[in-house]
C-alpha cells in the first residue's frame, strides 16, 4: 500500500502540467509521458498493482484470523482486489473519444471496486461481534466508510451529467473528488490493516 502511495504521488509530481488534479481522472495518467516515447501507463499499472497485491494481504489477515461472519467481507475486498487488478490491465478510454469495451469494462470495474471496499468495511465492523479487534475501531471505520460512498456518489454522478451534456459543461471537478475519494480509501484501508498488526 505504500508502494503505490508513493507511485501515486510520483504521478502527481511528474505529471503535474499534463494531467490536472482537478478535473482529470486518475485512470487518465496512463496517456501522460514520462519522457518523449515513454508513456505512464506501466507506473499507473504498478500503482493499482500494488494497492490491490496490499489489499489482498488485507483479505488474508481477515481469513487468517478465523472469525465467522466475515465471509462477505472477504467476497467484498476480493471484488475491490480484482477490481483494481482489472484497473491494472484494461486503461481507461483517451479523453474526448468514443467508448469503448475497454473503456466500458475500466469504468464498470472501478465503480464496483470502489462501491466494494467501504462495504466490506462496514461489514467488517458489524455490531455484536465478540472479540472484534475492529471494535475500537469501529466508529472511524464507519465514518470514512460513509466518506468513501458519499464520494463515490458524487464522482458517478459527476460522469452521468458530463455524458448527458458532454465535457463543454463539466460541472463536477471529477479529478479533485476522485483523488479524495482515494484518500480516503487509503485512510480506510490503513484502519482496517492497524489492528492486525497490532495482533502480531
Amino acid at each position: 500500500m505504500a508502494v503505490a502511495v508513493a507511485i501515486s504521488i510520483d504521478l502527481h509530481l511528474r505529471l503535474s502540467s499534463q494531467v490536472s488534479p482537478i478535473w482529470q481522472t486518475l485512470s487518465e495518467y496512463v496517456y501522460g509521458y514520462l519522457s518523449p516515447g515513454s508513456t505512464a501507463a506501466p507506473l499507473f499499472g504498478a500503482m493499482c498493482l500494488a494497492l490491490g497485491l496490499g489489499s489482498l494481504a488485507l483479505l488474508g489477515g481477515i481469513a487468517k484470523a478465523h472469525r465467522s461472519g466475515y465471509e462477505s467481507v472477504l467476497v467484498l475486498l476480493g471484488v475491490w482486489c480484482a477490481g483494481l487488478f482489472v484497473l491494472a490491465l484494461v486503461p481507461v478510454d483517451p479523453e474526448g473519444q468514443a467508448r469503448s469495451l475497454a473503456g466500458q469494462i475500466h469504468n464498470y470495474a472501478a465503480l464496483t471496486a470502489f462501491l466494494a471496499l467501504p462495504a466490506a468495511a462496514w461489514a467488517l465492523t458489524r455490531p455484536g461481534r465478540a472479540r472484534c479487534p475492529w471494535e475500537p475501531r469501529r466508529t472511524t471505520i464507519r465514518r470514512l466508510s460513509v466518506a468513501s460512498f458519499a464520494a463515490v456518489v458524487i464522482v458517478l454522478g459527476g460522469f452521468v451529467w458530463t455524458m448527458l451534456t458532454g465535457p463543454s459543461h463539466q460541472e463536477v471537478t471529477l479529478g479533485l473528488f476522485e483523488r479524495l475519494l482515494f484518500a480516503v480509501d487509503l485512510t480506510l484501508l490503513a484502519t482496517m490493516v492497524r489492528p492486525l498488526l497490532s495482533d502480531r
